[in-house]
């Protein structure tokens, strides 16, 4: 999940983000290979090996769907559009030639769900081993009823849980990825990004580097962004203006998460008891609430509205700055080379 900026609200129990949810998880699942794994891996991967190809089987392709007399225009410019930005992607920004978005599935729930899980008393993301992918700091879930019962797990055994709400991911290349329905709710400034990000994921992936992965995504989908709408409408355009002000607004949000992080890591790093800090870390979250309040009026985007609702815990914040930490280092990276 992300990020690309994020849009929250609470759903039930959930922290919904939709990832633009600007939230990614990648998903590759042979059944072969989880007969590599314990029994508790078979059956979370045959499980999602069963969602994927239902998604797979039911997928329509993209000619079938612009012929369906039953569909919008503004639902087949959409369709359109993210052939532009994937042939933009492959042919200027020199991304993974695919057969990604040839096809169409219409979701009828969240597409996916995401959990995060971090120790209370240290900023330490809890790590899952999968066969291929190597260590990933989150788990995603085809039902709500799976993400619940693997928080709730977690939860029992003294650790931070966030789940979000995922409405794009990637299978790496070894699927042909379709276009959600879900996907088709963005305008164009937050599509382009979105399918870029995913298409850099199938470009590029280290194996138990989750954040650098996410990192890099998140990169090419600012600025591919920005440099593709520049190309489509001119960089005085609305749509660029709007990519450089979330791109903006994403660089202010991550500074406040670097510094809330180091903030806690000076809490853990006392030499006081585990439960004297959970108790002082409560205090802490408190006024970083109140210290988001102030800055959020600083956002030209709403793209962080909300964001002060959430119940703030390591999990929370980490999930967060696995999209955005040392993101200023690649824009430098990027103007100095040209």
């Amino acid at each position: 999940m992300i990020p690309l900026p994020h849009s929250f609200q609470k759903l039930n129990d959930l922290q919904r983000a939709p990832k633009f949810g600007l939230m990614k998880f990648f998903i590759f699942i042979p059944i072969f290979f989880s007969l590599l794994t314990g029994c508790g891996k078979l059956v979370y991967l045959s499980q999602l090996g069963w969602h994927q190809g239902y998604i797979t089987f039911h997928s329509l392709p993209i000619q079938e769907i612009l012929e369906d007399g039953e569909l919008d225009d503004k639902t087949k410019e959409k369709i359109h559009f993210i052939q532009e930005v994937k042939w933009y992607g492959e042919e200027r920004l020199g991304l993974q030639r695919t057969e990604n978005y040839s096809r169409y599935f219409k979701t009828q729930s969240p597409l996916l769900y995401v959990l995060t899980v971090a120790e209370k008393d240290r900023l330490h993301l809890y790590q899952w081993d999968f066969p291929i992918l190597g260590k990933v700091t989150y788990k995603s879930f085809f039902t709500r009823e799976g993400v619940l019962k693997e928080r709730a797990f977690f939860e029992k055994r003294g650790y931070d849980t966030f789940v979000q709400e995922v409405e794009a991911y990637s299978t790496l290349g070894w699927l042909k990825d379709p276009i959600f329905s879900s996907m088709l709710q963005w305008d164009e400034v937050i599509l382009t990004n979105l399918i870029l990000h995913e298409m850099a994921h199938t470009t590029l992936y280290f194996k138990d580097q989750t954040d650098i992965n996410e990192q890099i995504a998140t990169f090419i989908g600012n600025q591919g962004s920005i440099n593709f709408l520049a190309e489509k409408y001119g960089r005085e355009s609305p749509q660029v203006v709007k990519a450089i002000h979330l791109q903006e607004d994403e660089l202010l949000f991550s500074q406040w998460i670097e510094k809330t992080c180091q903030a806690l890591s000076d809490l853990y790093m006392r030499r006081i008891s585990r439960a004297e800090k959970l108790i002082a870390r409560e205090k802490v979250f408190q006024s970083l609430k109140e210290e988001f309040k102030v800055i959020r009026n600083q956002f030209i985007t709403d793209c962080y509205k909300g964001f002060e609702d959430l119940e703030i815990n390591n999990a929370v914040l980490l999930a967060y700055r696995r999209y955005l930490h040392g993101l200023e280092y690649l824009y430098r990276l990027y103007e100095h080379s040209g």
